[in-house]
């Protein structure tokens, strides 16, 4: 190690230090040089703490956020405009020669129901369509009177599927009269829409099936007792009266 510059002062020399002198000349760089990296770590460090800090502080939030309460039972009713069309009358108008008896038609549906969690969907409705009787009635009217079921597919959106499935009881003939009757049964799906003040718009198709006695009508001609199939259509504007 060397005791002065080079040229500093011309025609002098600098010599070189051996010994104790020079080793602890080279502890003290040594030590030096470690304070200055000591120094800049610890001046980069808030920073990071900071930035540490802050991605704890966003994250904090979401992992002990509680979940979201379920929501108590409540009810939920409203109507519904109908299309109950006839796939197949079966034996009801088996004889070919004879205009059918059982058309299509429209109507409304009143319904109600109680849904003791979010999934799930018990009620009742009754429903009346007029159909076509190829004016063998004056004014043909199916009544029907059914349990339904409905399972909602939660999506975490305002529209949820459901599938729907239920049990009744029909009556058809003219005017409100009860020409012929028997069981109903329902199966099929649709959509529920969440609108806003607690509404729902309901769309759906189910395949129904209703078996019929036999009976004559006015001509009079005699119809065989069978299951006639209906494939309905409904659009329904639900209230939800939550707690």
């Amino acid at each position: 190690m060397y005791a002065c510059p080079v040229d500093v002062v011309p025609g002098v020399s600098c010599r070189r230090i051996r010994g104790p002198v020079a080793a602890a000349m080279a502890w003290l760089v040594w030590l030096a040089c470690l304070a200055c990296l000591t120094c800049l770590a610890t001046l980069a460090s808030p920073a990071r703490a900071d930035e540490a800090a802050a991605a704890v502080s966003a994250v904090e939030p979401e992992m002990l956020a509680p979940p979201a309460p379920p929501r108590r039972a409540y009810l939920q009713y409203g109507v519904a405009f109908t299309v109950e069309g006839v796939a197949h009358a079966g034996p009801v108008c088996a004889d070919s020669s004879q205009p059918c008896i059982l058309g299509s038609g429209g109507g409304i549906d009143i319904r109600v129901g109680w849904r003791p969690t979010d999934e799930s969907y018990i009620g009742g409705a009754y429903e009346f369509s007029k159909q076509d009787p190829n004016k063998l009635f004056r004014l043909a009217i199916l009544q029907q009177a059914r349990l339904e079921l409905r399972h909602y597919f939660p999506t975490g959106k305002n529209a949820e599927p459901f599938a729907l499935g239920g049990l009744g009881i029909a009556a058809y003939g003219n005017e409100w009269d009860v020409t012929t009757w028997g069981p109903s049964a329902t199966l099929g799906a649709g959509v529920e829409v969440e609108l806003s003040g607690g509404a729902v718009l309901d769309v759906s198709l189910a395949y129904r099936p209703i078996y019929l006695r036999s009976f004559s009508d006015s001509i009079p001609a005699f119809h065989d007792a069978g299951i006639a199939h209906f494939i309905s259509f409904a659009l329904a504007l639900e209230a939800q009266d939550t707690p």
